[in-house]
């Protein structure tokens, strides 16, 4: 009975630091990480060196490459780790769509592409699991028919637990990829999570629902940079304009040497490793703390010293028709503007003038 009490005790506080499903979150102090990998070759079918026997290999070792700096961030003891987006390394074959994978006969993008779950969530489900930390995994994913560009959500145990579907996708992304249309905040043990891939962060609608939704982070997987090259995340002025417009914290990953980290909630970088090669970056945040203003005028005038709650209890939604108008005006000003999307003949017409050429 002795070494039962003890137990109980540690129990209890187990259950009391963890929430449960049906419990509100309790937001404490985390290890946040994100890596920081450089690129890796591809193969490209428009040369005469093209071999498409490398194709698979290339993308295993970028693959690798990422799964090992997944464990770096576990035995750095993080509580959530976020990859860049395409952990694969075949968004670019996505502009050759006249060529074919040489085994299945489908188009080379999309026989590359993987189903969630399958055998690469399961090799990330092991990582999760062996380190009992959470994972955001960016792949392209197969669904039936359709690919999407996806952020796979794990938890502690390697259980999925969501998915993000990119909503947002540039034009030349639109000829293969599918377009998802949910912006779901994600519970773990310490605070809530969301994901805007790539082009989503261009938006300011997107960061502003995730943040009404009570998300207290926002990864962002990227392929598109914000800061000037070589220089820190404080040149990438859409981050740091995202983070404090909505008070939440931002954290940008990218392939290269840069451009990756976290930024707070008041626009501020807090973590980042300008210059490093194949590198994990982590900061230990406390999502407990509200931002405030610590003034006795401003808490006396306001009734409070929160700037979160000041700023969302002082908006005036029934005044934003026109944010969710299809066709507000300044789109008649590009009425006779015709996209590549949806229009094979013109995404291959356009595809040999960029490519085919000297």
């Amino acid at each position: 009975m002795k070494h039962f009490i003890p137990s109980l005790i540690i129990l209890s506080a187990l259950l009391t630091t963890f929430s449960s499903p049906g419990q509100a979150l309790t937001r404490r102090p985390a290890k946040v990480a994100v890596i920081q990998a450089t690129g890796s070759p591809r193969q490209d079918p428009f040369l005469k060196t093209y071999d498409p026997a490398k194709v698979r290999p290339m993308m295993e070792a970028h693959l690798k490459k990422l799964l090992r700096l997944l464990e770096r961030a576990g035995e750095m003891k993080a509580d959530i780790v976020c990859g860049p987006e395409d952990m694969q390394n075949i968004g670019a074959y996505g502009l050759y769509i006249d060529v074919r994978d040489s085994a299945s006969g489908e188009e080379l993008f999309n026989s590359l592409a993987e189903p969630v779950p399958g055998p690469l969530t399961g090799r990330i489900s092991i990582i999760a699991r062996k380190y009992g930390m959470y994972i955001v995994a960016p792949i392209y994913e197969r669904e039936g028919g359709k690919v999407y560009n996806s952020a796979v959500i794990f938890d502690r145990e390697g259980k999925i637990i969501g998915k993000h579907h990119k909503t947002h996708l540039p034009i030349l992304e639109t000829w293969d990829v599918e377009r998802g249309d949910v912006y779901e905040v994600f519970e773990t043990d310490f605070a809530s999570i969301a994901v805007a891939t790539c082009f989503e962060i261009v938006y300011p609608e997107i960061s502003t629902i995730y943040a009404l939704k009570g998300a207290d982070i926002i990864f962002h997987p990227t392929m598109g940079r914000e800061n000037k090259e070589g220089q820190s995340l404080a040149t990438g002025h859409r981050y740091l304009t995202r983070a404090a417009d909505n008070l939440v914290y931002v954290a940008p990953i990218i392939l290269g040497t840069d451009g990756c980290g976290i930024i707070d909630f008041k626009g501020n970088v807090i973590a980042e490793a300008v210059g490093a090669r194949d590198t994990v970056i982590m900061a230990e945040i406390d999502f407990s703390k509200e931002p405030v203003t610590e003034s006795k005028w401003w808490t006396t005038i306001n009734g409070t010293d929160n700037d979160r709650a000041i700023h969302y209890l002082t908006r005036r939604p029934e005044i934003y028709n026109l944010l969710t108008n299809p066709s507000p005006p300044l789109l008649e000003r590009y009425r006779d503007v015709r996209l590549t999307t949806g229009d094979r003949e013109k995404q291959l017409k356009a595809v040999k003038a960029v490519n085919y050429g000297p």
